[in-house]
Parts: C-alpha cells; structure tokens; sequence
C-alpha cells in the first residue's frame, strides 16, 4: 500500500472497516475475527490510539510469526493478508481479512463484531443465529422432536396452503406435499416431525410460548381490559387486529354520496405491518410472551428478540438495509400468503404510512431484551392551553363528543334516509325490528344532533341530511371490565 492510500486512511480516521494498533496484540487478533465476522477490514500496525504515527520495527519473519500466531488462536482459522508501508519514513503492518464465509469466527472461545468502529462480543443467541444465517437456514426450520405430524391441524394446513396457492397461482398438491415443500416436516433418523414453524403455525393445540397479552389501559397503572391470546401465529394476527379495532376510534364522515367513508384512528395496513413485524420475528425460544397495550392517545407493542447483530434500528426505519428474519422459515409462509411483501421494507413503508396520516412517527426502540414500538393518536391542542382554558376547552370538546355518539341504530336510520329521504317512521320501524315508539325516539336524537331535518309537511314531506358540513361519528366499544395485566 502507497504512502498516499495510507494518508487517507489515516485522515479517514478508524471505522467499521479500520482499526489502529500501536503494536501487535490479542487486540488486534480480536479485530481481525471482528472484521472477518462483519464486511472484512483491516488493521494498521504502527499507529496510536491517538492517531499519532509510532511505527513499528519488524523483519520478515516477523510478520510470518504474527500470522502463525493469529491462525493458532482463531477458528476457524484466519489468514490475514499482510503488507508493509511507510508514512514519512515510519514503517507499518497492514492485515487484511475478508467476510468469511462460514460464521461466526471465534478468538480464543469468543466471538465479535464490528459495529462502527468498535468491537462488540456475540451472545449464544447471536451466535447461534449467526452461523444459522450463513447456512440460509433459521430455529424454525429444526424439527421438534416432541412432537408429530398428527399433533398438526388439517384444516389449519388447507386454509393457509389455499392462501399461499390463491396469492402465488399455483398448485401445492396435498397438504403432506405442502408441508414437505416448505420443510414444514423434516425426517431425521427415518422418523418425520413438525418443524418448529409447522407447529406454531398449525399445532392442534395453542402453544404457550406463542402467547400475546393484550390489554386495554386507560393510564399506566389503570387497566380495563386484559385478554391472553393464545393461537396459530396466523390467526393471532387477526385476533390481535380485532382486539384493537375494538377499542380505537373509526369516524364515519357524512358526505353527499351514496357510502359513507370511515376513517379509523390509526392507518390499519401500517398498525398491521407492525403487528405482523412483532409476530414474525419474536424469538420464540426464549418463551416470554409478548405485550400489547392499547392506551387512549397510543399503541404500545412489545415482543421478545434483539435485532439481529448486523441490523440497527436506523436501517429499519429508513429502509436502507435488507432484513435477516430470525423465523425464516414462518416469514417465507407470511410473504408467500401474501401477509408480507418484501423482507425488509415493512417497517419502512408503515412509518410512511403514519406520517402521510397525519400522525407522529411511530418510536422504536430496544429495551428488555426485545423490541418496542410506540405508535401515537392524535395531538390534543388543549395540552397547550392554560390550566383555565384547558378546563373550558376540555368541557366544550366533550359537549362536542356527546354529539358526534351515535348508536348503530342511528348510523342505520341516516342510511336508510341516504337511500330514501322519504322513508316513513313505521317502515324505519320494520326495518330496526324496534318498536315505533323507539325508532322515533331516536330520529328525535338525530335531530337534536343537526344531523337531519324535516323538510316539508309529515306527509308528503322527506328527510334532508345536512348538506355541506362533513359530520364524524366517533364510535367505541363497550366499557370493559377492570382486570390486571
């Protein structure tokens, strides 16, 4: 290497690929398994901490001990390249590994990685997932040996195997020839067995390290409704969606044409992508379930599994970087059916979805060994106000939420008037299976509201919605119970 290639490097100053030694070490052997581990890099021998020039002093078998020394304490073991150079007469060492190719690299039992420009130690799990990465396989591809491929529900196999067919356009044959093309059965010692993925996606009976608690907060310490949802990781992705729905806001908004439009709280495509996310790539093998919490003005999702070692939050958000799904094998049935559409751009596309909404940028952050991500309501410009006017304005928004409510027999009454503004108060009767006495009660109620009024004489007359003002009808679920999360 020139001095002027070396100038650069120095200017450039270390990074994920640059490492400064002053002299030869354990250090640097740790370096180079770091590199070897992550995209390749190299050390420079001869350099301070401080980036001052110290040179080294060396001969050729120097150098040749140094590599001896470093194929000894690695494994598998590392040949580094090595060079000499010199800036303003002082001599240097360059060693050079390449991304290897069967990983991870250990140096003397451990194992590292770069990230920017330092090395950090691999859990077991990282490891593990590691070298599973280089062999392109993943946990759920491994057959549970507890189980068998009876313990696996038909019905739960055809309705999944017709999605992936219906989406992809093709034939997957029976469902033995499904499951063994998707190595959803592996054979070993001449016996067949579920793979871990087969067994979350289709076991007969839930699995508790599949479990998602799911609740309802009205504060941090208040909570007014729990449920334990425990089912195929397919279905739960339903069971979680309907669970929220239930108890977010969807406003209708009254316009001049024949059907209503609705327009729920959050973006439901984006809040899924993230409910998918948290189920797809939750470490199952570590058996905490994961937490989701609905609260009045935000969404809290929270599932077991640190990022993979090669993969920051950053990436995620800005789309920059392809994903390592820890559960390949359950993503590959989720993207084949059609619940995911490329690795890697999900997150990307929700958080777009989010700001185009109108809403804050979802936060996302690792903490207690997994990955949360918050999602905000809308901004209350009472927060604002003073203490005075907030009172006032507080006690005005809820006179205008009193008379935005509307029941569902009211939302049917505007549009039975929408079809047919001079529908009579005994067929609106028939048609609610309410007695007339009620029905007209509650016309008294859209009334009262400025939603509708009469135009014209009882007979002969009709209905008039109001024209020009766009009315949102902001439902929600039944008050639930108090429980404990």
């Amino acid at each position: 290497m020139n001095e002027k290639e070396l100038n650069l490097i120095l200017q450039e100053g270390e990074s994920d690929k640059v490492e400064f030694k002053e002299k030869f070490s354990d250090e640097v052997i740790e370096s180079l398994v770091a590199f070897a581990n992550s995209e390749g890099g190299r050390v420079i021998i001869g350099i301070d901490k401080e980036q001052n020039l110290r040179g080294v002093s060396i001969t050729k078998e120097s150098i040749q001990n140094w590599v001896n020394e470093i194929k000894t304490k690695t494994s598998p073991f590392l040949t580094p390249k090595a060079e000499g150079g010199t800036i303003n007469g002082r001599k240097l060492v360059i060693l050079e590994v390449q991304e290897f190719p069967i990983r991870p690299v250990s140096f003397k039992g451990r194992y590292f990685i770069r990230k920017n420009n330092s090395n950090h130690q691999l859990s077991l799990v990282e490891v593990n997932e590691m070298y599973l990465q280089t062999k392109n396989s993943s946990w759920d591809f491994y057959p549970d040996k507890e189980a068998k491929v009876k313990d696996l529900d038909e019905k739960k196999i055809i309705k999944l195997k017709s999605l992936i067919e219906n989406n992809l356009e093709i034939n997957l044959g029976t469902n033995k020839n499904f499951l063994k093309k998707y190595s959803l059965i592996v054979k070993e010692h001449n016996k067949e067995h579920p793979s871990f993925a087969a067994m979350l996606l289709f076991s007969k009976e839930p699995l508790r390290i599949a479990d998602i608690q799911i609740g309802l907060f009205q504060d941090s310490v208040t909570i007014k409704k729990n449920k334990i949802i425990r089912d195929d990781v397919f279905s739960e992705v339903e069971e979680v969606m309907e669970f929220i729905k239930s108890y977010i806001n969807k406003e209708f908004i009254i316009t001049g044409s024949p059907q209503r439009e609705e327009r729920w709280e959050y973006p439901l495509r984006a809040l899924r992508e993230f409910v998918i996310n948290a189920i797809v790539h939750k470490d199952y093998r570590d058996g905490a379930h994961s937490q989701f919490k609905i609260f009045p003005n935000k969404i809290i999702l929270w599932n077991i599994g640190k990022l993979p070692f090669n993969l920051t939050i950053k990436e995620i958000e800005d789309g920059t970087e392809k994903s390592y799904p820890r559960n390949k094998l359950i993503a590959e049935i989720f993207r084949d059916a059609g619940l995911i559409e490329r690795y890697g751009s999900g997150a990307y596309r929700a958080i777009k979805d989010f700001a185009e909404y109108g809403l804050d940028k979802p936060l996302l952050r690792e903490t207690m060994g997994g990955i949360e991500v918050t999602i905000f309501g809308k901004k209350k410009d009472t927060e604002k106000d003073t203490e005075k006017d907030t009172e006032k304005d507080t006690e005005k928004d809820t006179e205008k939420d009193t008379e935005r409510l509307i029941s569902e027999d009211e939302k049917k009454i505007l549009d039975e008037i929408k079809k047919n503004p001079k529908i009579t108060s005994d067929k609106l009767s028939n048609i609610l299976d309410i007695n007339l006495r009620n029905t007209k009660k509650k016309i008294a109620n859209l009334k009262q509201k400025g939603l509708i009024k009469r135009v014209g004489a009882d007979k002969g007359g009709y209905w008039e919605i109001r024209k020009g003002i766009s009315q949102k009808f902001a439902l929600r679920g039944k008050a639930p119970h108090i429980g404990r999360l």
